[in-house]
């Protein structure tokens, strides 16, 4: 086998129907590919949907009763055939050229274990919240464009819904973290980041295959501000545990500084309500905050010297 594709499912039929739909178109001449589907949440209708394919796939539909993303996705690792590990989302729609450009970029670069592919938006016909050239809207909705040429590039740009692993990494021992990404409404983003930059640190290096494309779908309720701000509080939670314990000065056990950014951007945002974008903005950013006072509260020392 020379590819397995690898995704997470809970409880999506209709946008796990139009990826898989997409899968069906694939030119994919000359490469033996299989799916895996990992049903997190033991849906009937998943199932019915995965079924409804396999006269056009080779698509297996596997079930991980333990709940969140990186759970399945190691359930798929242990499972999977091919000697390249392809991972996504079950809300994509890959490009027909999207495995073999894939492939020979893998083949291109002998040496390198890692690939990201890009990612550009599909929206519905709703209105954009944020104007395009806000940095939040790279992250919010998968925007991995990164405008260079294929080639070596940062390990954090490598994004989950197209990425490529060399088989052979995972026989080495290496999966991903169960206790962050996708799992409920309040979870730690980043799930495939921390895994990528966790393997660079290790020695391996990313490559960047710009020819691989997905489109990632936008569902309606992620074009409202308040999915917008509830993404920016998991960010937040997620930048606590990158940037670590800062050696500050505490307030109710969190830092200090953050407790007067909170309260400084919550005073402007009530200042700012008739501009609706700044306000925008500053919500998110108050958000931002709190998802990082939320973390460091869970995970404060016992003892610390002030």
């Amino acid at each position: 086998m020379d590819i397995s594709v690898l995704l997470s499912t809970y409880k999506r039929p209709g946008l796990l129907a139009q990826t898989l739909a997409s899968f069906c178109h694939m030119d994919a001449s000359g490469l033996l590919w299989e799916v895996l589907v990992v049903d997190n949440a033991g849906d009937g209708e998943t199932r019915r949907v995965v079924e409804g394919v396999q006269g056009k796939l080779d698509i297996t539909c596997l079930l991980e009763t333990r709940k969140g993303k990186n759970n399945a996705l190691n359930r798929a690792v242990e499972e999977a055939k091919g000697s390249l590990l392809v991972f996504t989302d079950d809300d994509i729609i890959a490009e027909r050229s999207w495995l073999r450009e894939m492939w020979e970029g893998v083949e291109r670069w002998p040496r390198f274990s890692v690939f990201g592919g890009r990612i550009l938006p599909r929206f519905p016909s709703a209105h954009v919240p944020l104007p395009r050239q806000h940095p939040f809207f790279i992250g919010a909705y998968v925007l991995a464009d990164w405008g260079i040429h294929e080639g070596p590039y940062n390990a954090a740009y490598v994004w989950g819904p197209n990425m490529a692993v060399r088989a052979k990494i995972f026989r080495e021992g290496w999966r991903f973290d169960p206790h962050i990404g996708p799992n409920g409404s309040n979870y730690i983003m980043g799930s495939e980041t921390e895994f990528t930059k966790r393997m660079e640190k290790a020695g391996y290096r990313a490559v960047y295959l710009p020819k691989s494309l997905v489109h990632h779908q936008i569902r309606p309720e992620q074009m409202k501000v308040r999915w917008l701000y509830g993404r920016s509080f998991r960010d937040g939670r997620q930048k606590a545990i990158w940037y670590g314990w800062p050696d500050v000065p505490l307030l109710f056990g969190v830092p200090r500084y953050l407790v007067r950014q909170l309260l400084e951007t919550g005073m402007e945002r009530l200042f700012r309500f008739y501009d609706r974008e700044r306000a925008v903005d500053l919500g998110l950013r108050y958000w931002n905050i709190r998802g990082m006072l939320h973390q460091y509260r869970k995970e404060r020392p016992v003892k610390r010297k002030e």
